[in-house]
């Protein structure tokens, strides 16, 4: 699901992405971990291949299914500054 926000305090608009990710498939050896952290690579760069390298961006990501569940994110910033290595760090706060 996408959805546009406008962010006043800024004089910006945003856009969230809702996304559900699915149980690996019948046969994939990979284990939880690495085929969630696929898939969060993987959609970073699917979601920010139109952006600008100067382009603000934030991401959050939480567990719709456990609500208490703290949401984990990366903190808005410039794009360019967002890297695999970024995302692996933040996503290490998921615990199993």
């Amino acid at each position: 699901m996408t959805k546009s926000l406008e962010y006043g305090r800024f004089n910006t608009v945003g856009t969230q992405l809702t996304v559900h990710l699915l149980p690996p498939l019948e046969g994939d050896e990979r284990d939880p971990v690495s085929y969630f952290m696929a898939s969060v690579i993987n959609f970073c760069k699917h979601a920010l291949r139109n952006c600008n390298d100067s382009d603000m961006v934030g991401i959050s990501i939480r567990n719709e299914v456990n609500m208490r569940d703290k949401a984990i994110g990366i903190s808005f910033g410039r794009k360019d500054r967002l890297s695999t290595d970024v995302i692996l760090n933040v996503a290490e706060g998921f615990t199993i």
